[in-house]
């Protein structure tokens, strides 16, 4: 016989057991009574999910003080325990919410660095910022996320580019002390523009996170060297780069938010560069480039805002609509299960959604289209803990982690599945109060209204969820009628009827209490009169089908034809190992002239003979030019197609950091269309904004490669500066008047300024270097400074200036200030008095690329004539015509003829102003150009005289690989015509086709041109 006050005892010090580890983990003191609030429970009878793929049947969980204290099958709860009882019900691991705004207040381009202390000179550089900092959140936010199962969040700062440290909390708890989990999981960077001021472009934004990178690696170095001799000037103090230690040594990751697919393969870039450990927040797009995701196999967190709704609704709507677009509306839902199929890593995120609530039905999409059940739970259980460094704590249910538990009543991806409880920390949050009665089932009802001479019997049947239920009377006539408004309060059941169904117009009230398994009860007809009526049960609820994948999705199959939009490849076309073009007359471009009857023959992408009657090796691809021209690939030596978010960095008047390389758009169907007109290479080119602007990329029109496949190997460098009214802000409006420069001789102030510092930058680096290593390491180094490093490689003569320029004084001036600082000028842009000045240019610069026939477009242009390129090529300039558009780069061809018509230019050398002279300015005339031996097989086919108006391209060969061919074009209009219809019908066939919503529309790249206002581009 057990000892009672024995037994009390050992109660009492159990209580005692279970209160003090809360009693002696606070800080903070007790006001009033303290919570006695049991801790100890025990979930009972439930199907627990430890982890995905580890399931037990009637498992039962021990939760002490907010732990789990064990998990099993074979489980007797402690006497002291709470027992919940959860038969017929699943516990999951609490889900994380990944990458969350919770509680975040500022939006991007709304947040100011207000962190305080030792702040980075840009606002947008926040790297010191903790999102815990600014943290505060609504109960009702909270209940938001339980009712969607989420326990926990990892929540990230908003706005700015460095946006600063994130952290894991717990969605429960008094006040945030109790919420962190784990600070400063990963920083965070943002492709995305944030407020005004610097950057404002796409190349501006990558400039800024490269310099900041730099930045945080000299001041670690700078500080060590002080801290070792304090005799020298103190290195500045700023937290931002003191933030940034842990993520340049490698030590914490940093989070890129990219908006494409192109923006994941510039994260990785930076990645390289620093060596840094990255994660990617993604776009959605990254099945086009799943292969290169899997290669580099950083983590991926997975949007799941898939476009609803398309702009398709008309016939003019539908027919407006891009390739593009069409296939992100079917592939976006697919991404997820197209990642995990290249066994990326990835976690899933509510960001991006218009209704967060929308995450599980997202979510479903997903599974739906492929995505398997364990990869999801994973995703937002096991393997984000694991990713966010919290595994030890939370993301699975096993002894010692924390008891954040949801509780469902069936299968979490089912859509009929109810979230009934989740726990955060040991304490019980009701979700879905359990109804006190099934209502569900078939019954005998009897309706009468003497008043109307109306009987009616039949029978009712009550379906749906016992939350959320359906009925429909099938009377003795079998005619079937549905209730409106079924609803459950507690024991009484209230439902509204068409009194039209019955002979009787209006609505019927009807309500009802339980009596055994019946009901009985009253109703109000349409006319006031009162009448009662019964429900007697013949059957009880009938066990609910579940439907398989192959009832609640029905998707066809489907591939791209060819590749991401209209006219693209996936990939770029096989290179034949060897081609032979017969019978052509060849526009050399070179020594040769122009060769009539003439054979040309390339292997492996390059031009090995021209001659007449060629022998075409065995297995060439022979092809019979009878009656075509053949010259060299067209050269645009000023071209702004194919530059994402921004062809101008506009803030600032100096901006030689930033690089057109870092942002060049592979998918602009502007490439094809410049291929049609016999274009094969560019020299894209920063914008007119500022006297010193951003560098240069020489690309070939690679239709189908990734960017960094489109540059040309061994181009040397280049950068754009700019003279005249864009620069000094004359065409900008009254509003911008403050930014020097403001005037002409500012434009030279500013130029001879930086030269100058960047010659001082030079010889700091020369004393720096000069010393021997131990007192190197005593000496504050110093910094590497991007925008000086171009300045400093124009006066080493390793990167050509390509100056934006109309004025002969303004020319002249620049002249002037190559020689003052020992370099040749790249080209003269635009160069429309050049005529006034050639001789001068011929010895300061390669060349001008000038306008063809443009004059009086603005008033710095008013002398400009259209015989100015034949005058500056008869005193000996190497000139060029170049596009400064999209559209007119279609026919450079055309506009290389400008220069017969003004001028008497012979048309070989005409056609040099658009191949050969372009290449020499650009500093590839090596590689292309010209059609000679050794060259790169960059050639164009016409039907015709290339330099003849009613001449076609027919053919445009890059590297050997046919990228355009007129009649594979009129083969390839059909099969996008095809594709775009499918996908239409497609579209319009589902649900999405037929409802509302936010129309999905994607970016694309600009058109831009220098031609008039051209800094607004």
């Amino acid at each position: 016989m057990t000892n009672k006050p024995i037994a009390v005892m050992r109660y009492a010090i159990t209580i005692i057991m279970m209160i003090m580890p809360a009693i002696i983990a606070q800080t903070k003191p007790v006001e009033g009574l303290r919570d006695h609030l049991p801790g100890l429970h025990a979930l009972t009878n439930a199907k627990v999910v430890r982890a995905p793929g580890d399931v037990l049947e009637n498992g039962t969980i021990i939760i002490r003080d907010g732990i789990i204290e064990a998990v099993g099958t074979a489980i007797t709860p402690p006497q002291a325990a709470q027992v919940w009882d959860y038969s017929g019900k699943t516990i999951y691991p609490g889900l994380i919410d990944v990458f969350s705004n919770l509680g975040m207040s500022e939006k991007n381009g709304e947040h100011k660095n207000e962190t305080g202390g030792a702040a980075h000179w840009n606002e947008k550089v926040d790297a010191q910022h903790r999102a815990t900092d600014a943290f505060s959140v609504k109960d009702s936010d909270l209940n938001n996320l339980h009712k969607q199962g989420f326990t926990a969040a990892w929540i990230v700062p908003q706005s700015g580019n460095f946006r600063g440290n994130s952290a894991v909390i717990a969605l429960g708890g008094s006040d945030l002390s109790e919420q962190i989990i784990r600070q400063d999981v990963a920083q965070h960077i943002s492709f995305q523009r944030s407020g005004g001021g610097y950057p404002s472009s796409l190349m501006g934004i990558i400039a800024l996170i490269r310099q900041t990178f730099l930045d945080a690696k000299w001041y670690q170095q700078a500080h060590s060297a002080w801290d070792l001799n304090m005799a020298q000037p103190a290195p500045e103090t700023n937290d931002a780069l003191a933030a940034l230690a842990d993520a340049i040594a490698g030590q914490q990751p940093v989070v890129f938010e990219v908006g494409d697919d192109l923006e994941y393969l510039r994260a990785v870039a930076i990645a390289k560069e620093f060596n840094l450990n990255i994660w990617v927040k993604a776009s959605g797009m990254e099945y086009r480039i799943a292969d290169a995701v899997q290669q580099y196999a950083f983590p991926v967190i997975t949007p799941l805002n898939f476009p609803e709704k398309l702009n398709a609704e008309t016939p003019e709507d539908a027919i407006d609509l891009d390739l593009q677009e069409l296939q992100h509306w079917y592939f976006a839902p697919e991404n997820p299960a197209i990642l995990a199929a290249h066994n990326v890593s990835q976690l899933f995120t509510r960001d991006g959604l218009d209704k967060k609530q929308d995450f599980h039905k997202q979510l479903r999409k997903a599974i739906e289209r492929g995505l398997s059940e364990d990869a999801a739970l994973a995703a937002l259980t096991t393997h984000a803990a694991t990713l966010l460094g919290v595994d030890d704590q939370i993301g699975s249910i096993a002894n010692g982690k924390r008891a954040d538990l949801l509780i469902t009543n069936g299968n979490l991806f089912d859509d009929d599945r109810t979230i009934i409880d989740v726990w955060v920390n040991g304490k019980r949050s009701q979700i879905t109060a359990p109804p006190e009665l099934d209502a569900r089932g078939k019954y005998d009802l009897k309706l009468n209204i003497p008043q109307h001479s109306l009987s009616v019997s039949g029978t009712l049947n009550i379906t749906g969820k016992p939350e959320k239920l359906s009925a429909e009377l099938e009377t003795v006539t079998e005619k079937k009628i549905k209730f409106d408004n079924i609803k459950l309060d507690h024991r009484r059941l209230f439902l509204n009827l068409s009194g039209d169904s019955l002979g009787l117009p209006g609505m019927l009230l009807l309500s009802a209490a339980r009596d055994g398994n019946n009901w009985k009860g009253s109703g109000l007809a349409p006319d006031g009169q009162s009448f009662e009526w019964m429900a007697t049960q013949t059957e009880p609820p009938a066990p609910v089908e579940k439907k398989s994948k192959k009832d609640t999705v029905q998707v066809e199959p489907y591939q791209p034809k060819a590749g991401w939009g209209a006219y693209n490849r996936k990939a770029m076309l096989v290179q034949p190992a060897v081609v032979v073009f017969k019978n052509a007359t060849i526009w050399t471009s070179a020594s040769q002239g122009i060769v009539q009857n003439a054979d040309l023959l390339i292997r492996a992408g390059k031009i090995v003979e021209i001659g007449q009657n060629i022998s075409a090796p065995k297995g060439a691809l022979v092809i019979d030019a009878t009656g075509k021209h053949i010259t060299p690939g067209l050269i645009d030596a000023h071209s702004h197609t194919g530059i994402d978010r921004g062809v101008n960095e506009a803030t600032q008047a100096v901006t030689a950091e930033v690089r057109i390389g870092d942002v060049v758009d592979s998918y602009d169907i502007s490439w094809y269309r410049e291929l049609a007109g016999g274009l094969t290479a560019a020299n894209q080119l920063h914008g007119s904004a500022n006297p010193m602007g951003g560098q240069n990329s020489v690309v070939k029109l690679r239709w189908g490669a990734m960017p960094e496949a489109m540059k040309i190997a061994g181009a040397p460098g280049g950068i754009k500066f700019a003279l005249g009214e864009n620069v000094k802000q004359s065409n900008w409006g009254d509003d911008n008047t403050t930014r020097y420069p403001q005037t002409r001789m500012g434009v030279e102030t500013i130029m001879r300024d930086r030269f100058r510092a960047a010659r001082d930058y030079r010889d700091a680096w020369n004393r720096y270097n000069a010393l021997n290593k131990k007192a190197q390491l005593r000496t504050v180094p110093p910094r590497r400074d991007l925008e000086l490093d171009a300045l400093l490689e124009i006066i080493n003569g390793e990167r050509l200036v390509h100056s934006h320029s109309y004025r002969q004084d303004e020319i002249l001036m620049l002249c002037r200030i190559a020689q003052d600082f020992g370099f040749k000028i790249g080209t003269f842009q635009h160069v429309l008095e050049g005529y006034k000045v050639a001789e001068t240019i011929k010895e300061a610069a390669i060349g001008a690329s000038a306008f063809s026939d443009w004059w009086a477009f603005k008033f710095e242009v008013y002398d400009a004539i259209p015989y100015n390129g034949a005058i500056m090529h008869r005193v000996g300039v190497n000139v060029s015509f170049n596009s400064d558009s999209n559209e007119l780069a279609r026919r450079l061809n055309t506009e290389a003829a400008k220069a017969i018509k003004y001028g008497g230019v012979a048309p070989q050398e005409a056609l040099k102003f658009v191949t050969l002279n372009p290449a020499i300015q650009l500093g590839i005339a090596d590689k292309t150009g010209s059609l000679e031996v050794g060259k790169d097989a960059d050639i164009a086919v016409w039907n015709g005289d290339p330099l003849s108006t009613y001449t076609r391209c027919e053919q445009t060969w890059v590297d050997g690989r046919k990228m355009f061919d007129r009649e594979d074009d009129m083969q390839l209009r059909q099969q996008v015509a095809t594709e775009r219809a499918d996908l239409i019908q497609r579209y319009l066939a589902t649900a999405n086709g037929k409802s509302g919503g936010k129309v999905f529309t994607m970016k694309k790249s600009g058109e831009y041109s220098c031609r008039h206002d051209g800094h607004d581009h």
